[in-house]
C-alpha cells in the first residue's frame, strides 16, 4: 500500500520506491532504506505527511508519499 493511505500513528516498514533513482539516493541519505521503520506523525489531505524515521521527523510531500510503498507492522510501536 502506498505511504499516502497510512493513518496518523501507524507504524509501517518501507518495502519499496517508485520514484526517480536521484530522489531515491536523497532519501537514502536520511535512512530512509528498505525495511525501515516509518511512524507517521501528521497528514494532510493530499498534502504533506510528517514521518518519524530513526529518531528524527521529516515531511514529504503528496506526490513523494504516494510513490513509496510499506507494508504494516505487527510488532514495532
Amino acid at each position: 500500500m502506498p505511504l499516502s493511505m497510512c493513518q496518523i500513528g501507524s507504524t509501517v516498514i518501507l518495502k519499496d520506491f517508485m520514484l526517480s533513482p536521484e530522489l531515491i539516493n536523497r532519501l537514502y541519505c536520511l535512512g530512509m532504506i528498505k525495511g525501515a521503520f516509518i511512524k507517521v506523525i501528521s497528514v494532510e489531505y493530499n498534502g504533506p505527511m510528517t514521518i518519524e524515521l530513526l529518531g528524527s521527523k521529516i515531511a514529504l510531500g503528496y506526490d513523494i508519499i504516494s510513490n513509496i510503498q510499506v507494508v504494516t507492522s505487527k510488532y514495532h510501536s
